[in-house]
């Protein structure tokens, strides 16, 4: 990738809080490019993220985030609560993009905030609920780059590009401009930056905002046929797209988790008769 193109990004990212958070998400904070080599998700076992006494706060006298244990294990894993509830900074605590004031952020026994910060933070894909991407480049050339952050081989990186666009429906805009994307079109791109160093741990951060019914279905499609060993972390308000392509969902409330398990056990407890994932989630929080 030439230097003009690079430096294009960069310029556009410094304008962009959530371009930048972009970048820490999928890079993670202090890691230089070149520094470490891309590991293949096919090569790994199945993951487990593990939360132990984390609290993560604006104020010191108001945690946002307060979460004593929590495993989280390999498959889709939908992520659900009300506005305020604390779900997008459990997401950047889980990208490496927030340090908790207290508490243990573990993959597969890694310290993500510890000495190997930077080499698990590589294995973490991280879609942010809001992003804005330099209008000046295509859809290939922001791919291109996020893989060069990412150290994704040079061997491999177009190909994997390739597959990310393909995969998110975008390959007829690969050539295209992102100003000249639809909104919901740049909702899948930030989908496909996520994708395409093909992360450990997936976090997205209601991935399914601004998608027509076709375009969601994709998005559930999409989850549904990644790796089993990978683990999807998915928040959403559509209480429909959690609850057909999760296998555990994760209530979160006042930022204190107040249920974790199977969906189908949730929405069959909590349910009603006509066994609603909407019902159990008001239910769930009403008793809270």
């Amino acid at each position: 990738m030439g230097r003009s193109v690079r430096r294009l990004l960069l310029r556009g990212h410094r304008r962009c809080r959530e371009g930048t958070r972009l970048l820490q998400g999928l890079r993670g904070p202090g890691v230089e490019p070149g520094r470490l080599q891309h590991q293949p998700v096919h090569h790994l076992q199945p993951v487990t993220v593990a939360l132990s006494g984390v609290r993560c706060s604006y104020r010191l006298d108001r945690p946002v985030v307060t979460i004593d244990e929590l495993e989280l294990t390999a498959g889709p894993v939908g992520l659900v609560g009300v506005n305020g509830a604390g779900k997008t900074t459990l997401l950047r605590t889980l990208a490496g993009a927030r340090t908790p004031q207290d508490g243990t952020v573990t993959v597969d026994g890694d310290d993500l905030y510890g000495p190997r910060r930077r080499r698990v933070v590589q294995t973490i894909g991280y879609m942010p609920q809001e992003i804005q991407f330099p209008g000046e480049l295509t859809v290939t050339q922001v791919l291109g780059y996020l893989c060069w952050l990412r150290r994704v081989p040079s061997r491999t990186a177009k190909a994997q590009s390739a597959e990310a666009v393909e995969a998110v429906g975008l390959a007829d805009r690969a050539h295209q401009q992102t100003r000249r994307l639809s909104g919901g079109m740049r909702r899948r791109l930030a989908l496909a930056a996520a994708l395409v160093n093909e992360p450990r741990v997936l976090l997205l951060d209601e991935p399914t905002t601004g998608l027509d019914p076709e375009q969601r279905a994709g998005v559930r499609e999409i989850i549904a046929n990644l790796d089993s060993r990978c683990l999807v972390l998915m928040s959403s308000h559509v209480m429909e797209d959690i609850a057909s392509v999760t296998s555990s969902i994760v209530v979160l409330h006042e930022g204190v988790v107040r249920y974790h398990g199977a969906t189908s056990s949730f929405v069959a407890a909590h349910g009603g008769p006509n066994r609603s994932a909407e019902l159990a989630f008001l239910t769930t929080i009403a008793d809270a």
